[in-house]
């Protein structure tokens, strides 16, 4: 997986430079109308790994997400940055910049929290300090 971090001593110059990932535990298809549909692999450890075996019982999480979240996801290819993903919601909903970024980056931090995105962060975006 790549890193997700800048290195100690360092700092990221633009936070939307930075490169939304897919995590490698995180599988998504897509369902009839074409929404994303997002599942955390979980693997239990130690007696609850054994329980869930016997009952059969997944561990996953999962989410649903709409149309702006399919959108947005779409776009998730380890490649685009978010800069990219702000100026095509602009295009798509016809917003103010300030609005889209402040959509791309609460998205961004949800899906973060639930562990569905992981960041990587070019070198390009990232800025030496000194201590």
């Amino acid at each position: 997986m790549a890193k997700t971090g800048p290195p100690q001593g360092s700092v990221i110059s633009d936070p939307f430079a930075v490169i939304p990932v897919q995590p490698d535990n995180v599988d998504q298809r897509r369902d009839s109308s074409g929404m994303i549909h997002l599942r955390l692999r979980i693997e239990p450890q130690g007696f609850a790994k054994m329980v869930a075996r016997w009952l059969r019982y997944d561990y996953a999480r999962k989410i649903e997400l709409d149309a702006n979240g399919t959108f947005y996801y779409g776009h998730v290819d380890g490649e685009t940055t978010l800069a990219m993903i702000v100026d095509k919601t602009i295009e798509k909903l016809g917003v103010e910049r300030k609005q889209a970024e402040e959509a791309v980056i609460l998205f961004t931090k949800k899906l973060m929290m639930m562990n569905m995105l992981a960041l990587k962060v070019p070198e390009s975006a990232q800025r030496s300090i000194s201590k």
